[in-house]
């Protein structure tokens, strides 16, 4: 298992799809931290999620010994293909000047492939509307946290992050308030934290929210902590866990009922408003038995498409079969019910 910037390319167009991976880790958070597992042709879409380790009992010398394995249940979390057919004029091409307009717009549709990435990763098969709602989408966090519940539900069911989480039907669902938008804390932060088992490796958020932690933690008088990282990016953290900003996760995500969401019925393209003003903060374990990207094999792939008929045009195509899955209960939780501008 390695993450999409240690992948070693080899074999066909090995330099382009370096070029496409350096691409894809440049614009996808996701990307860049999550690590990916290489599914085979049989044990694609079913996978084992833990519940339980089951625990241990406590034995005396001739005790009798019972059985009490851990727990899993069944979930699916199926591949999605993202890529396009892209085609360049030849003449455009002998026109363009010393640049390549292949390598130039492979580069441009590689960026389109990780942004399209970071908004699935979140909000994938989870709402009922807009492009959101194509079955063809891999599934989110979102979907992801909701299905601990059970395979089959759709809302996430939470608990008070200020109460006690024993009598929550989805421990891994924070409320920051129960039916209304509130403001962050550092409480809440720390209680999203608690929340994921042994611990998260990533907070995951928008923007606006990013920019409201860092506020809350210099009005404490601790700054965030910025650090360099693998391929000289710069990163953030909060205590142990690195903050991700993802640019694909609005701040209009609506209010809940009671401490129920119904993520379903979310329309991603709604205007911020009362009752809409809010945005989700992820804490996840980044791991093979945590969170972790699922991909077919070769992570991603170039196929030269030839001298295109019908036009004075060369083409390629790019492809990412690719994906995600949550293989512990525990880790991975949201906090919702957050407004980053209050």
């Amino acid at each position: 298992m390695t993450t999409l910037a240690e992948y070693k390319y080899l074999g066909a167009a090995q330099e382009v799809r370096m070029g496409v991976g350096l691409t894809l880790v440049e614009v996808s958070p996701w990307l860049r931290d999550l690590p990916f597992v290489e599914l085979t042709s049989n044990n694609v879409s079913r996978y084992k999620m833990e519940t339980s380790d089951g625990g241990a009992s406590v034995h005396d010398v001739d005790d009798g010994w019972s059985t009490l394995n851990p727990t899993w249940e069944f979930r699916e979390a199926s591949l999605a293909i993202l890529g396009d057919n892209i085609q360049v004029d030849e003449f455009g091409e002998l026109s363009s000047g010393p640049e390549s307009a292949m390598a130039v717009a492979i580069m441009l549709k590689a960026k389109g492939i990780g942004q399209t990435y970071d908004k699935l990763a979140v909000y994938g098969q989870t709402t009922s509307t807009g492009s959101l709602a194509d079955s063809k989408n891999f599934k989110g966090l979102l979907r992801l946290i909701a299905e601990t519940e059970s395979s089959t539900t759709t809302d996430l069911d939470g608990w008070l992050f200020s109460g006690d989480s024993t009598s929550a039907n989805n421990k891994q669902v924070l409320m920051a308030a129960s039916g209304a938008s509130a403001a962050l804390t550092i409480k809440m932060v720390r209680a999203l934290v608690d929340a994921v088992r042994p611990f998260p490796t990533h907070l995951i958020m928008s923007r606006l929210t990013r920019q409201k932690l860092e506020t809350l933690a210099e009005a404490a008088g601790n700054n965030l902590i910025v650090r360099e990282e693998k391929l000289g990016q710069i990163v953030t953290m909060f205590g142990e866990q690195k903050v991700v900003i993802d640019d694909q996760i609005k701040n209009n995500m609506d209010d809940s009922t009671a401490l129920v969401t119904a993520i379903a019925s979310y329309n991603y393209e709604q205007a911020i408003a009362g009752g809409s003003d809010t945005s989700p903060i992820f804490a996840a374990r980044f791991a093979e038995d945590g969170l972790c990207g699922i991909n077919g094999v070769g992570m991603t792939q170039i196929q030269d498409l030839g001298i295109l008929q019908g036009a004075d045009a060369k083409g390629k195509r790019l492809k990412f079969y690719c994906g995600m899955r949550l293989t512990n209960k525990r880790a991975a939780a949201v906090l919702m019910n957050v407004n980053p501008s209050s």
